[in-house]
């Protein structure tokens, strides 16, 4: 592929990160956003496409980008030295203790992958609030989005999703997910161009298989309805809520 396709890529990557934080309202001017890079290709192509936009934009907004040790996670030196050398940004590495944590209290039962992202988003928020970060930006995408609304509809009978920006629910960080309108395959086509291997996950627990389901079951459904992905994602914003199953309040709920 040559660097016309990389300039095409990134291109669309850009006008689609642009369009969500505009259509989100995610970044103000003066915004001081700390950007979570975990170390893999969607955080990784995060942070290049909103540094991009940063140097085009006409509005002023500082990013700060930050890396939370797992104990899971091998070669981050690697993406650091990556970020700094090519995108001018040093990041801040900080360890979050998680996997001495997920040894003393994780349920060989149950999955542990909510349990270790909960760890690591209360670090997060914790370093926000001191450095006085407006904005978290997390590296979230279209498929993390509607992967989300199908498991929680399935296995825990539940309408929601990740929202491309909300408050947090004590309300102290806001969490911003600049990827909402990218699908998992635009950003891997534009990383194999960005010449860096992401960090290795080396978790003992076992993971997670219901989103391989979920994902193995949107592959399917792809082949009779090419733009699922796109039109699931519409419908998170098209909530007709006359026709939801949703029980009226009796007087004694009211009161």
């Amino acid at each position: 592929m040559s660097h016309t396709s990389k300039r095409f890529l990134e291109r669309r990557l850009r006008k689609k990160v642009g369009q969500a934080i505009h259509d989100y309202r995610m970044i103000e001017p003066g915004d001081k956003v700390l950007v979570a890079i975990s170390g893999g290709k969607d955080s990784i192509v995060m942070m290049k496409i909103l540094v991009a936009l940063k140097e085009a934009a006409p509005l002023e907004f500082e990013l700060i980008p930050v890396h939370v040790k797992t104990g899971y996670d091998v070669g981050f030196e690697r993406v650091s030295a990556w970020i700094q050398e090519n995108l001018g940004y040093k990041v801040l590495v900080c360890d979050g203790y998680i996997s001495q944590i997920m040894e003393a209290v994780s349920d060989p039962e149950k999955s542990p992958c909510a349990l270790c992202s909960r760890l690591r988003r209360g670090k997060i928020y914790g370093l926000a609030e001191e450095m006085g970060a407006m904005s978290i930006a997390l590296g979230h995408h279209l498929d993390d989005i509607i992967e989300t609304f199908l498991l929680r509809s399935f296995y825990t009978g539940q309408l929601g999703a990740m929202a491309p920006a909300r408050r947090s629910d004590d309300h102290k960080n806001r969490i911003i997910r600049p990827l909402a309108y990218c699908t998992t395959e635009l950003i891997t086509a534009y990383y194999t161009y960005l010449e860096i291997e992401p960090v290795e996950i080396r978790c003992p627990i076992r993971p997670d298989s219901k989103r391989g389901l979920i994902r193995d079951f949107i592959k399917t459904m792809e082949q009779d309805i090419p733009f699922i992905k796109h039109s699931m994602f519409a419908a998170l914003g098209n909530v007709d809520m006359k026709s939801l199953c949703i029980k009226e309040r009796t007087g004694a709920d009211r009161n």
